[in-house]
């Protein structure tokens, strides 16, 4: 058996979750005999071939200079009839895609389907459902991903700076008038708020032909399940395969009795991207507030993408100025991440968004460190709360700062947080229940 893995980004210039699972992923379906292939878009002009971590990589390019209808996927990017011709050659017996974007999109699965080959969708992010990305509905409530054009583009133009008194029109603008408003206008401002209610309509028609064009659909999730069979995705179409860690990576075994008894400050970590999404705000002002004499050190192994990263970076550096239990240090490499966790106390998980894992919770489970994590989403689905570690109210400082508080003079509690840590899901399950599910696909 052949299969084509395709994602938007990936090694060694991307590092993120997806491009971690799908590494993971392809390691151990080749070991059980499924051969795999990477495919992912690079921006330039011509098509590279590399190995990376034994495995076989395709990139094929993406012009540059994107045009409107490109970014919005009404158009193949520039560089398509590479990939096209590539994934011709093939003679692939599946095609698996793991991204929804630009340079990985509909364009992708539909060229798959038209040579005839069986189709795998895996849903990472919210942001197949949700306009906003968050699912937090009007940012202040968990929603339930259901895609209705008045509610999400409320919700859209809250997100893009509409006044919130304004935005519930702008939502039930007659999409006749929205799609004239969409094309004859210019990428600003006020043509995107004219184009709300055909940008909702866009994304949910694109969210049921992505489907439609997918044999199988794996959530990673149980929200992302329940989500997508709120919008029409039929029960025997979808898959739940959750996530798991690649253990090769997680050699570390700390010392179960004595990693707590001593003197020392209480050492939470922080791994992640530098992002609002991430909550680091939100653990830092925690830490601020919590009174000068308590034993607390927060260290934050932040990875900066970008001009918004970097500008957020700034501002919770202001925000933590002076205050010495807090420190900021480098990304961790791959090689280091299980030393890196079992290293610290607690792995706290500021989210402020639904993540559909992350793969770091089940990363710090490998090595026996707790989770102090937000109450939302896929990190509630991991966390046992008071059992393998504490769930918090992902906005709500004040609690943030007692649950630290909390950890910091009592011990014992963290003790028996370690001790509730049960063994974690590997990504050698993840491949067996994957080429399970090739299998089956292949027989229908």
């Amino acid at each position: 058996m052949k299969v084509i893995q395709t994602l938007g980004y990936y090694f060694p210039e991307s590092s993120g979750g997806t491009e971690v699972y799908v590494d993971g992923l392809v390691n151990q379906l080749n070991s059980q005999g499924v051969k795999s292939i990477v495919a992912a878009p690079q921006k330039g002009t011509q098509e590279v071939t590399y190995e990376h971590n034994g495995i076989s990589i395709y990139r094929y390019p993406v012009f540059p200079d994107l045009t409107l209808e490109q970014i919005r996927d009404v158009t193949p990017h520039g560089g398509f009839e590479f990939f096209t011709q590539w994934l011709q050659q093939q003679k692939a017996d599946i095609y698996h895609q793991h991204s929804w974007v630009t340079g990985c999109s509909i364009h992708h699965m539909r060229q798959a389907k038209e040579l005839g080959i069986p189709t795998v969708l895996t849903v990472h992010v919210p942001g197949y459902i949700c306009l906003r990305g968050t699912m937090l509905l009007n940012g202040q409530q968990v929603c339930d991903g259901r895609i209705e054009q008045v509610r999400c583009g409320n919700c859209w133009a809250m997100a893009r700076g509409i006044p919130a008194s304004l935005a519930p029109l702008l939502s039930r603008i007659p999409l006749p008038l929205s799609a004239i408003a969409s094309s004859s206008l210019s990428n600003n401002r006020l043509a995107t708020a004219l184009a709300t209610p055909t940008l909702v309509a866009t994304h949910q028609n694109r969210l049921l032909e992505m489907v439609d064009l997918s044999d199988r659909i794996v959530a990673v999730c149980q929200w992302l399940y329940d989500a997508l069979l709120l919008n029409g995705v039929a029960k025997e179409k979808l898959v739940l395969c959750r996530q798991g860690v690649d253990s090769t990576n997680l050699k570390v075994k700390p010392i179960l009795h004595n990693k707590f008894n001593t003197n020392k400050p209480l050492k939470i970590g922080f791994l992640g991207r530098w992002d609002r999404i991430k909550g680091i705000h939100i653990l830092v002002e925690a830490v601020c507030r919590l009174p000068c004499d308590l034993q607390v050190e927060l260290v934050i192994h932040g990875l900066v993408q970008g001009e918004e990263a970097k500008a957020y970076q700034q501002e919770v550096l202001a925000q933590a100025a002076g205050d010495r239990r807090i420190q900021f240090a480098d990304p961790v490499a791959r090689d280091s991440i299980a030393e890196t966790l079992a290293s610290f106390d607690v792995l706290a998980v500021p989210s402020q968004w639904l993540e559909t894992g992350p793969l770091v919770v089940l990363e710090a489970y490998a090595v026996k460190t707790p989770i102090l994590g937000s109450n939302i989403g896929g990190i509630s689905e991991l966390v046992r709360h008071n059992i393998d570690g504490l769930l918090v109210p992902y906005q709500d400082v004040e609690a943030w700062t007692e649950a630290i508080s909390i950890l910091a003079q009592n011990k014992n509690l963290l003790c028996s947080l370690q001790q509730g840590i049960k063994s974690v899901r590997t990504m050698a399950e993840v491949g067996l229940d994957m080429s399970s599910f090739y299998q089956d696909l292949l027989n229908k």
